[in-house]
């Protein structure tokens, strides 16, 4: 791995970069083939090598689409420490970056230019509701979603060029933080004939076939990460990966009927456990969405996602719990009935330590000691653990 400051080196055996789905030239980190090869060809390998006496729990990570790359990386170089020493081997992707900042300057510029069309009983909430769904909002959304699905393009499929930004080359793109944007420059052949999802599923399932039981297989997805890993999961069972032994999604913003479709079809084949760990109806109502320190939406950026932002207005989300109880399916799914399914909604303190959350923002879930030691219990299969870290100093 490359990067345009050095700040992130460290990164190289643990990151997957990917910028429009493809492996990423430019920036601040880039992942070329070469440095996915190297993570199942060296970098795994090392470290099995040094914890012999059990399989090792593989973990990949799809962060939401809050963030923007330096966030992303940030996040990822505090949290893989940590995993390291509760003998989890992560791989973070870095998928897709600056949602709020690209929904905040569709918002700001909606404001300017439709503010006389909005209706007058609009409340604050609302009105941002309106102009997300009247200035572009859906578009920046669905971008994010089809970034998601680019990831896992075969070799055969489309192939834009993986530059350092959403346009041409040096752009940083509408949702890009100021320094964001690194040198222009663009490897020829740098994931112009695969989404680099589909070559890390390829690779995997390549390592797993040389390495029978060496290894389980675990995926994390925060927010739209949950998103992304209904495609990369759907890659690595086309390319026969066998079995994930969790699958586990922090306040996720996938549709319910994408869940349904895509996950739910899974438990027991392929899937052996699914959690979800996500804000409860009252702290995703006292959440807020903040840019730049200023608040411009008074909930949880999922009833953003929820009321405006997919195609259908009101779509149900799979974070949403008033969402997943009016769905007679999940309802009884989530019920308890069974084991190898379960919702936690924040929240829980009592109960099972691999069964507690105390999150209170959406945006922060993944930095929340109570829930991050939870979920890594779920992966180590360990009570004692190594305590959270807590959020980036």
């Amino acid at each position: 791995m490359t990067t345009a400051d050095g700040g992130f080196m460290s990164l190289g055996p643990h990151l997957v970069n990917l910028r429009n789905g493809r492996l990423t030239a430019g920036g601040l980190a880039s992942t070329t083939a070469e440095d996915v090869d190297r993570i199942f060809e060296v970098h795994l390998p090392r470290f099995i090598a040094e914890h012999p006496d059990s399989p090792v729990p593989l973990m990949f990570w799809a962060h939401g689409g809050l963030v923007p790359e330096r966030t992303g990386l940030a996040a990822a170089a505090h949290h893989v420490p940590w995993w390291l020493a509760n003998g989890v081997y992560p791989v973070y992707f870095v998928w897709e970056t600056g949602l709020l900042q690209a929904l905040g300057t569709r918002i700001r510029s909606g404001i300017d230019r439709l503010r006389p069309a909005v209706p007058v009983e609009e409340a604050a909430d609302q009105f941002v509701e309106w102009i997300a769904r009247h200035a572009g909002g859906r578009s920046v959304w669905a971008d994010l979603k089809a970034a998601a699905a680019r990831s896992v393009d075969r070799a055969d499929g489309p192939s834009p060029i993986a530059y350092d930004g959403d346009g041409a080359a040096g752009d940083a793109g509408p949702g890009a933080e100021a320094g964001d944007a690194g040198p222009d420059v663009v490897e020829v052949g740098v994931g112009t004939d695969e989404g680099g999802a589909r070559y890390v599923a390829r690779k995997l399932a390549e390592f797993l076939r040389q390495n029978p039981g060496r290894v389980t297989l675990h995926a994390v997805g925060h927010s739209a990460g949950a998103i992304f890993h209904s495609y990369f999961l759907r890659a690595a069972f086309e390319e026969g990966v066998p079995a994930f032994e969790s699958i586990i999604f922090l306040d996720p913003a996938i549709l319910i009927e994408e869940f349904k479709r895509d996950i739910v079809s899974r438990i027991g084949n392929g899937v052996k456990t699914l959690s979800t760990f996500a804000l409860g109806k009252q702290r995703a109502l006292d959440d807020e969405c903040k840019l730049l320190n200023i608040t411009f939406y008074n909930k949880s950026l999922l009833y953003l996602v929820h009321h405006a932002l997919e195609d259908e207005e009101d779509a149900p989300l799979l974070g949403l719990q008033e969402n997943v109880e009016a769905d007679p399916v999940l309802r009884e799914m989530f019920g308890g009935a069974d084991p190898r399914i379960q919702a936690i909604w924040s929240p829980q303190l009592d109960g099972p330590l691999d069964s507690r959350s105390d999150a209170r923002e959406h945006a922060g879930i993944d930095s929340e000691a109570v829930t991050m030691e939870s979920v890594a219990r779920r992966i180590t299969g360990q009570e004692k653990i190594e305590g959270f870290p807590g959020i980036l100093p």
